[in-house]
Parts: C-alpha cells; sequence; structure tokens
C-alpha cells in the first residue's frame, strides 16, 4: 500500500509502542543502536569486525532491519532531484518512515545520527523528524538500492520551498547508510 505525506504524517502521531522486536530473518540492511529500548540483535565489541567494527561502532544491544522488515511497514514515495550536479535528474525514492523505524526500535523522541559507509554521520532532531517525515529509503525507482549506489538504505526527506530548510536537510539526507546512532 502507497501512502501520500499527509496521511502518513496522521498515521505517525498514533503509532504503538511495538511490545517486541521481531528478528531479522535475512540480512540485516540497518541497525538502529544507543538510546533505544527494543532489540533484537545482541552486543559489539571494539573487535568485533566487520563495518560496523570498522566504523568503531560499540553497543550493549541493538534494532536489526532486514529487507522484509522495512519493507512490510508502510511505504512512502518521495520524488526528489539527486545526484551529482552534472548528472542530476528526479528520482523517486520509496521505504518507511523514520519515525515509525525509531519507533519500532523504542527511540520515540530521541535524536536520529545515520552514518554512512564512509563515517560520514549527521544528527536530526526528532523534532525535524516529527515535523518533515524523512524516510529510510530502501528503494530508487522502485529497484532496491545497492551498496555502490545509495544503498543500502538513505535518508530522504520531502521537497521543501524554504532554502534554509533545504540546506540543513541536504546534510542529513545522508546515504549508504547501514548504521544509525540513536541519542
Amino acid at each position: 500500500m502507497r501512502l501520500t505525506l499527509p496521511f502518513a504524517m496522521l498515521l505517525t502521531t498514533a503509532l504503538p509502542i511495538w511490545a517486541e522486536m521481531p528478528s531479522p530473518q535475512g540480512h540485516v540492511l540497518l541497525t538502529l543502536g544507543g538510546a533505544i529500548t527494543e532489540t533484537n540483535l545482541p552486543a559489539r565489541g571494539e573487535n568485533d569486525g566487520g563495518l560496523l567494527g570498522f566504523l568503531e561502532v560499540t553497543h550493549t544491544g541493538a534494532a536489526g532491519f532486514d529487507a522484509a522488515m522495512l519493507d512490510g511497514l508502510d511505504q512512502i514515495e518521495i520524488t526528489i532531484p539527486y545526484g551529482p550536479p552534472e548528472n542530476q535528474r528526479g528520482y523517486i525514492f520509496s521505504g518507511p518512515l523514520l519515525s515509525e523505524v525509531m519507533t519500532m526500535a523504542g527511540a520515540r523522541g530521541k535524536a536520529a545520527l545515520p552514518m554512512a559507509m564512509d563515517g560520514y554521520q549527521a544528527e536530526i532532531p526528532w523534532e525535524s523528524i516529527e515535523a518533515h517525515q524523512p524516510i529510510v529509503a530502501t528503494h530508487a525507482d522502485g529497484a532496491p538500492m545497492g551498496i555502490g549506489g545509495y544503498g543500502p538504505t538513505m535518508i530522504v526527506f520531502p521537497p521543501t520551498d524554504d532554502a534554509e530548510l533545504a540546506q540543513t536537510q541536504a546534510s542529513q539526507q545522508v546515504w549508504a547508510i547501514a548504521y544509525i546512532a540513536v541519542e
């Protein structure tokens, strides 16, 4: 089911806090760690290796989302121009609301700090998440976003005519995300 943004915004005001975080059955595409209350992944130490080890991510437990978990949430489409300036074009990004993903992880009301695979990180305050309704995009133009492109996930904000807000959101629109710290 595809929802329009105004309807999706209405839904997020009544989202329940999930009683239990389901376990991912496939490869984890996105991990939320830090100030969360729902976990389905074990703690990570300093020497656990992999991409999160390279990024020096540690946690006492995390919320992991596989493709089926993210695709099972209401999917929102946002069309924006994106890409390098010399090659920019309109993309249709789709995925669940960041607020819904954070609510599932027990992080409602907290700030999100999405981290790109190269270590770039931005902070998105809850007030901005709630007011502007960015999505955790998993698809671009209907196809899953892979590593080496904008994926596996990307924060995408709806377009705005407010130039100052657009500039702020451009720095928060992190792509190639596998981890979101929560504070």
